[in-house]
């Protein structure tokens, strides 16, 4: 049975999803503080965390960097609504932004989609060049071990699974971003041209990280 993590500080709220995911056939732990969510990524396995942002010690954004979140999903419910707060939210590192108030049915519809898309064990090509270290956000390429956001490195295990194919900005968009609307952004240029700066020995001419104009972006090892 899938466990989950809930994050949420209103007690009515917080009760009412807890029993949702129950009846969905998760098993829930519900936690109602920054320091109580870090205690339970200590110590417990989860696929998925569900968290709000507004909670009693802090931004709920801050366990998006958790040192041992490694591959769980991260679905943020939050009445941040706005198109800006969505988008900072998954620049963060959440996989999917669910604005209050949501329904419990596409709550359930976005929480099985997570799970089918939650990442299997790291890839490594070429040896150890190009590995990916799930324990650290780390990647092993020539300039040496790099250090990843959380979703950097989402992006460079979903381009190394896809090593040598062009990918779609549209379809990164939709399976590394989360989006489930295709806005006019270059979050995906930006992103690019930073890890560029890490990951290749030359990132004005790189060899590795290239986008085939018109077309999308490729990785080739």
């Amino acid at each position: 049975m899938s466990r989950l993590l809930l994050v949420e500080d209103e007690i009515a709220l917080g009760d009412a999803i807890r029993l949702s995911l129950v009846k969905m056939g998760f098993e829930c732990d519900w936690v109602k503080t920054l320091k109580e969510a870090r205690e339970k990524l200590n110590h417990e396995s989860y696929v998925l965390m569900i968290l709000d942002r507004n909670l009693p010690d802090g931004e709920g954004t801050q366990l998006l960097r958790h040192p041992r979140r490694k591959g769980l999903m991260a679905l943020i419910l939050s009445s941040k609504s706005g198109v800006e707060q969505r988008v900072e939210g998954l620049r963060k590192g959440a996989d999917d932004y669910l604005p209050k108030p949501f329904s419990f049915k596409e709550l359930e519809a976005r929480i099985h989609a997570l799970i089918r898309r939650r990442p299997s064990e790291p890839e490594k090509s070429g040896g150890s060049l190009w590995s990916l270290k799930e324990e650290s956000l780390s990647i092993e390429c020539e300039t040496g071990e790099v250090v990843l956001t959380p979703l950097e490195f989402k992006f460079m295990k979903y381009m190394l699974e896809r090593k040598g194919s062009i990918v779609s900005k549209d379809r990164l968009l939709r399976d590394v971003w989360g989006f489930s609307f295709l806005p006019k952004t270059r979050t995906i240029d930006y992103l690019i041209t930073q890890l560029r700066k890490r990951i290749e020995l030359d990132p004005e001419h790189p060899k590795h990280l290239l986008t085939v104009r018109g077309a999308g972006v490729k990785f080739e090892v």
